[in-house]
């Protein structure tokens, strides 16, 4: 796809600074590229639909916008500067650069608009928080040469008995997804209420190539694939059952089990009727328990939107076959001052995204914003017609009533906690700014530690806490590849050397990593930060504010003092720090004793006369793991090719 002209650091850049005298005097003085340059680039813009990016100071991402004539939209940002919003003036104030990527249709801008706005998180667009952490459950297709007979080949055998699971992505690979669900504790309940009712299994693949029941199948909730007592076939249709129950369609599970117990009846498989008959009243308990919306029709979406300053909160109602089936409540970041059409079409865009179900109505509390563009986007989900309506009577108006009170009440609930929380933790870093001398709010903070066993397997961490809490998405490990032996402080200035010399890098794939920390804290006295004060002034970031944390006395050792800074004892500012370093140091041993472990499986492996690489491979190909071989009987062992009844029982003997 064309993308417009990038200007470098040669040409610096001043999109508010317009030929227009009104964009002119725009007070945008961070911002240096001349008039013509802009207005020139502004003529080259295409006038296709496309998606154009702003772009920082620093090269950043900081919004993302569709159009369907990118000339004009990127225009009417740059001229006539000072009558617009506030919202848009701090847009246009910040920005430094502009590109444009052009696409064949606005239904392509749209969805190419949402993909970036999911990878680089621009703080001026609209978003849904923490997305990417939703849960999804999938339900893969068996695959089996025939439905009635059991495959004796192990490779067949887990084709044909495949184990729905967890996911917190989408995969392209045509199985069933369902969600994305934001209550994970919620999921995972009614999954095993499911297994309940469709006993499908749950073991993992090592478990199951052990060919016997395990507690599962006695607790009811398996059926025993791993055995072969179910066969191919009625496990599909389990799992087809699964996924229908899981799509709401209850109706036709309940007349597929009604029918299949009425054929067993008839037949005089009066063991087979019971177990269907059971199975079926517990799905019909199941959709009872579930909230009864009488005539709300089948497949149903009712959105409710609560804003309150920069934060917003959207509220979901599902209705399948006519019942409310559940609610998912979303929060939003970058809502600032956007009108409720634009948070609205934001969020229709993202959520249905990666929703794995689009319903056949999307009922909201107000029109969204080019309603046409949405509508095409969400048919070419469903692949079926979807209509989008602002309901203003009747039932659906009392949903939606409904489902505005449950976002108002959520929003409300979680300001309330984040401002107690906010006003608290702002309190406990003003005051650890002011007792280290710090320049500003220590908002990122990050501890290092290393761990080893007389040098061996030796490994060091990095935590990270932003605004006072971890964040274990950006939490590091770094294996020491130059230090032989037991030296910390050398393999702290490893760690911290190989860390910090991400910093500021624009080609930077892992983007926390590019991440400037507002305090260093590493565990130790006067030699690690020593070590620490090397790497950095190695790296020409010795005035990036560092401190050694002494677990003897908890006190913080400072460069270039000889008496170390006291902090108050059983105060916030000390627990903070104790708490971050105890974090690093959880987070070393952990990692530290995982390598250790894993070495020595290998090295008594290694021990074991007549085990080459080749039976190696074949055991691991058998039974997954080490952990499975670990648990696999001696008639297991010595039932894989080359591996005799000598090995096989020294292999149980040492491990």
């Amino acid at each position: 796809m064309p993308r417009g002209e990038n200007v470098g650091p040669d040409t610096p850049a001043a999109p508010g600074e317009v030929a227009s005298e009104a964009a002119s005097r725009a007070p945008n003085t961070r911002l240096r590229q001349s008039p013509a340059l802009l207005k020139a680039r502004l003529r080259a813009a295409p006038t296709t639909p496309g998606v154009y990016l702003f772009r920082g100071a620093l090269g950043q991402v900081i919004y993302v916008g569709k159009s369907a004539n990118l000339r004009d939209r990127l225009r009417s940002y740059f001229v006539g500067w000072e009558s617009q919003s506030a919202r848009i003036q701090r847009l246009v104030d910040s920005v430094f650069d502009f590109e444009v990527i052009a696409a064949a249709s606005e239904q392509q801008a749209l969805i190419l608009e949402n993909t970036l706005i999911k990878r680089h998180h621009p703080r001026f667009n609209v978003r849904l928080r923490d997305d990417k952490n939703y849960l999804y459950f999938r339900i893969p297709h068996p695959v089996a040469r025939s439905p009635q007979v059991v495959p004796e080949d192990l490779a067949e055998k887990l084709a044909a008995y495949p184990r729905p699971s967890f996911s917190r992505r989408l995969g392209g690979d045509g199985d069933r997804y369902f969600g994305p669900y934001t209550d994970a504790k919620s999921l995972r309940r009614s999954v095993r209420e499911l297994r309940t009712v469709f006993p499908f299994r749950g073991c993992s693949d090592a478990i199951f190539r052990r060919g016997r029941v395990c507690l599962d199948y006695h607790l009811g909730i398996c059926a025993g694939p791993c055995a072969g007592l179910i066969k191919p076939g009625p496990y599909a249709a389990l799992l087809d059952d699964a996924a229908a129950f899981m799509e709401g369609q209850v109706g036709a599970v309940t007349e597929r089990l009604q029918s299949e117990m009425d054929r067993a009846s008839q037949e005089l498989d009066f063991e087979r009727a019971a177990a269907l008959r059971d199975r079926l009243q517990t799905v019909e308990k199941l959709a009872h328990e579930q909230i009864s919306s009488p005539r709300l029709g089948a497949d149903v979406d009712v959105v409710g939107l609560a804003i309150d300053g920069s934060q917003g909160m959207a509220a979901v109602l599902l209705v399948r076959d006519g019942r409310l089936q559940g609610m998912e409540r979303h929060p939003l970041e970058g809502v600032g001052e956007s009108t409720a059409e634009e948070v609205l079409t934001s969020f229709a865009s993202q959520y249905y995204a990666n929703s794995t179900h689009v319903p056949r109505t999307l009922y909201l509390p107000a029109a969204p914003l080019a309603p046409d563009l949405l509508v095409d986007f969400l048919e070419s989900r469903r692949q079926a017609k979807v209509g989008v309506r602002v309901p203003q009577r009747g039932r659906f108006r009392a949903l939606l009533a409904r489902a505005q009170e449950t976002a108002a009440a959520s929003l409300g609930q979680a300001r309330i906690a984040q401002d107690f929380d906010s006003g608290r933790v702002a309190a406990v870093l003003e005051d650890l700014r002011q007792r280290l001398d710090l320049p500003q709010l220590p908002f990122r903070i990050e501890c290092y530690d290393i761990s080893n066993t007389m040098g061996e397997q030796s490994v060091g961490s990095m935590v990270v806490f932003e605004d006072a809490r971890p964040k274990p998405a950006d939490y590091r490990i770094f294996s020491i590849r130059t230090v032989q032996g037991p030296n910390d402080f050398a393999s702290m200035e490893e760690v911290l050397s190989r860390r910090l010399a991400h910093l500021d890098r624009e080609e930077e794939r892992d983007q926390s990593l590019g991440i400037r920390p507002d305090l260093i804290i590493v565990d130790g006295g006067a030699g690690q930060l020593a070590s620490a004060d090397r790497a950095l002034t190695s790296l020409g970031l010795s005035d990036l504010p560092h401190f050694g944390l002494a677990k003897r006395f908890e006190e913080l050792y400072v460069p270039g003092l000889t008496e170390p800074i006291h902090l108050p004892q059983g105060g916030p500012a000390l627990f903070l720090v104790q708490r971050i370093r105890d974090e690093a140091h959880r987070f070393a041993i952990t990692r530290h004793r995982a390598k250790r472990a894993k070495a020595g499986v290998r090295s008594r492996l290694d021990e074991i006369g007549g085990l080459g690489p080749k039976r190696k491979r074949a055991l691991l190909r058998r039974f997954g793991s080490v952990e499975g071989i670990r648990s696999a009987s001696w008639e297991e062992l010595s039932s894989v090719p080359g591996v005799t009844r000598g090995v096989a029982a020294a292999i149980k003997e040492i491990l």
